[in-house]
């Protein structure tokens, strides 16, 4: 497989252009190529295809919160809260990504979902609803959020607080420690 150059399509072409030389001042206001009448470009969605974007993760993963320490628990009577004990079974996560960028996380061993209600609140639903898809981002300090996909215009977050209760949406923001989760993958031993 040859290696694509500066002037290579990265799309499909029926024709081949030219690739232009580096102009003066106005080069970076103008395209690499240009496409000429006749040339028909097909660009594939290949998400599913390379298995980066929509994928079940293999492993197992917990997801501590940069805000006092704890991982994120979800029991089998529906709480959810924080845990700072490594070892606890309850903090075994799984996330499965069901589109770009949104995923479901399930708790292992309670066999319960993560969601947020329409008041902010968290809690473990027994199957997947509309509360239980959050949109995943990988912010610039190299931890994720996670926003609730059905209430993503009210801005709300998954959160913890110092003391490991769960955080109401409506008093969550970007920049606070209690939105920040990252991901920390179990080996196949799940330890």
């Amino acid at each position: 497989m040859q290696t694509p150059d500066r002037c290579s399509p990265l799309v499909v072409s029926s024709r081949k252009s030219h690739c232009r030389a580096p102009t003066a001042l106005t080069e970076r206001f103008l395209p690499l190529r240009t496409m000429t009448d006749g040339e028909m470009f097909v660009v594939e969605d290949r998400a599913e295809d390379s298995g980066l974007l929509l994928r079940d993760y293999g492993r197992f993963t917990r997801l501590y919160c940069m805000n006092g320490g704890f991982h994120l628990q979800i029991l089998p009577d529906g709480t959810v809260q924080g845990q700072r004990d490594d070892g606890d079974v309850h903090i075994v996560l799984k996330l499965k990504a069901v589109d770009r960028g949104v995923v479901v996380i399930q708790g292992t061993a309670a066999e319960r979902y993560l969601a947020m209600s329409d008041e902010g609140r968290l809690y473990a639903s027994p199957t997947v609803t509309d509360e239980c898809y959050f949109l995943e981002k990988l912010e610039e300090n190299h931890y994720n959020t996670y926003q609730p996909q059905k209430y993503q215009e009210r801005n709300w977050y998954v959160a913890l607080k110092k003391n490991g209760k769960p955080k109401l949406g409506p008093r969550t923001h970007i920049g606070q420690k209690a939105i920040f989760f990252l991901p920390r993958q179990l080996d196949d031993s799940g330890e």
